[in-house]
């Protein structure tokens, strides 16, 4: 039991892509450097996919996208993607 509250807290806070966002675009604006970790994937593939637009990883290292997106891309534009999602959804909000 208390390993199963642990991988909750654990998924509770854990920095999610809505958090690691602003982090990415710093990164791709100031510092001209478009490298995404893995970890800076796999979160963009799951804000995608909470949103509505699934992904699966090619055997050749691309990622097929699709639902309201359809498309097959790199590492990098497929976090750019999820960054387009999240900055239009933060304007819807605001």
């Amino acid at each position: 039991m208390r390993d199963e509250r642990a991988t909750a807290t654990h998924r509770l806070t854990r920095p999610g892509f809505e958090t690691i966002a602003d982090a990415i675009m710093y990164r791709w604006a100031v510092e001209r450097d478009t490298w995404v970790a893995p970890r800076e994937i796999e979160e963009a593939r799951a804000y995608l996919d909470r949103v509505g637009v699934t992904s699966r990883a090619l055997p050749d290292g691309l990622y097929e996208l699709t639902g309201e997106v359809a498309t097959v891309c790199e590492a990098t534009q497929l976090v750019l993607i999820g960054l387009r999602r999240l900055h239009a959804s933060r304007r819807i909000r605001a």
